[in-house]
């Protein structure tokens, strides 16, 4: 009796094993749900391949436009001395699919300015003049990039300390790539005022960079 009733729990254990697999809607078609999720992404970095590392401290010497070599003349400031290049722009964006307020595609801008709390000379400024964007392979598009304030843009007098400029715009989805890709920037001093409002000293400036939503 106890091998009859040990039989009869063994098949109604493989037969209720056999309904749990079974769905009874196999097909010769198989399918399941795959999710991808690709957040929004605003990464942005300044390389110097002057020195091979991530931008850091750029000191301009107003000596060398005024008591060095062929400037150390009475009368003479040249200020084509001054001057800082190969800094390049790095940065990488996926946008939303959304439209804003007035139905355009969203995209990005970088905006620079002299970030609160600096200090500037006065009667100067500091023209920082981009290239077109340089990208990897298969990193975005001549579009997507976005586009350069071709003369680039002044900080001092012509935008305050605290004031954006606008340095790019309409940036879609782009990677530049590291290094020296992306945007390439020059840095030089203009003088923007009357001479007799400068004033020896050391000052000392933080250039802020944003890349931001429009």
């Amino acid at each position: 009796m106890k091998k009859v009733n040990l039989l009869i729990v063994t098949v109604a254990a493989l037969f209720a094993s056999n309904v749990n697999a079974q769905d009874n809607n196999d097909l010769n078609i198989a399918s399941h749900v795959f999710n991808v999720d690709v957040p929004e992404v605003a990464l942005i970095d300044i390389y110097d391949s002057n020195t091979g590392t991530e931008a850091a401290t750029i000191v301009f010497d107003m000596a060398d436009a005024t008591q060095l070599g062929v400037n150390a003349e009475a009368g003479k400031y040249a200020f084509s001395a001054l001057s800082y290049t190969n800094l390049w722009l790095n940065y990488t964006s996926v946008v939303a699919t959304a439209t804003n307020a007035n139905g355009y595609d969203l995209t990005r801008q970088i905006n620079v300015q002299l970030e609160a709390g600096s200090t500037f000379p006065g009667s100067l400024d500091l023209r920082i003049t981009p290239t077109a964007p340089a990208l990897i392979a298969n990193g975005g598009t001549t579009d997507s990039a976005g586009t350069v304030t071709g003369a680039g843009v002044a900080l001092g007098v012509t935008n305050a300390i605290g004031v954006d400029a606008l340095l790019v715009t309409s940036i879609e989805s782009v990677y530049t790539g590291d290094l020296a890709k992306g945007v390439k920037l020059t840095y030089t001093l203009e003088q923007n005022g009357n001479f007799a409002l400068y004033r020896a000293g050391d000052y000392s400036a933080t250039i802020k960079y944003t890349l931001t939503d429009i």
